[in-house]
């Protein structure tokens, strides 16, 4: 069976002015582009199972902004607190405790661990996930759990403003 995950970066964020860093939210270009990279999506197929999001501020208007853009219902997401100031390897053991009835998923997280994800599954060097950018990586023929370093194969990477 063929699993798809899709890594999406927060949209484009205030900046912090004395916030604590969780609280920030996103600017009105922030939220522009996630809407565009959400008419972008709506062509490509783009249907996760769950979308699995940090618990920051930013992070959890993206995911709004999007499924509103996508016409998806607020239901599919899943807030994890983890994901905020997540390693690699908390990313992978997040990855890894999916129920293998689940086919596709997206995380919607912060760089630079977002962007080491992609690279550390997929073995490709992808260099920076922009804000609102999404990477999308295939997976044959595993179960989650047996997801890791190098098994999975980098399809592309999109940014609204490409």
């Amino acid at each position: 069976m063929s699993r798809k995950i899709y890594l999406i970066r927060h949209s484009y964020a205030e900046e912090s002015h004395g916030k604590r860093d969780i609280d920030r939210k996103l600017t009105l270009e922030g939220q522009s582009t996630v809407r565009a990279l959400g008419r972008y999506l709506i062509n490509q197929n783009f249907n996760p199972d769950i979308i699995l999001c940090s618990s920051s501020v930013r992070t959890t208007e993206t995911a709004v902004n999007l499924v509103e853009e996508l016409g998806m219902n607020e239901g599919i997401i899943d807030y994890k607190e983890v994901i905020y100031n997540a390693s690699v390897r908390e990313l992978l053991e997040v990855l890894n405790e999916i129920p293998n009835e689940i086919k596709s998923i997206a995380i919607i997280g912060h760089n630079p661990t977002i962007t080491f994800f992609g690279e550390y599954l997929s073995g490709s060097i992808i260099g920076n996930i922009e804000p609102s950018g999404i990477v999308t990586i295939e997976i044959e023929k595993l179960k989650w759990e047996e997801i890791s370093q190098g098994t999975g194969i980098f399809v592309n990477y999109y940014h609204p403003s490409h």
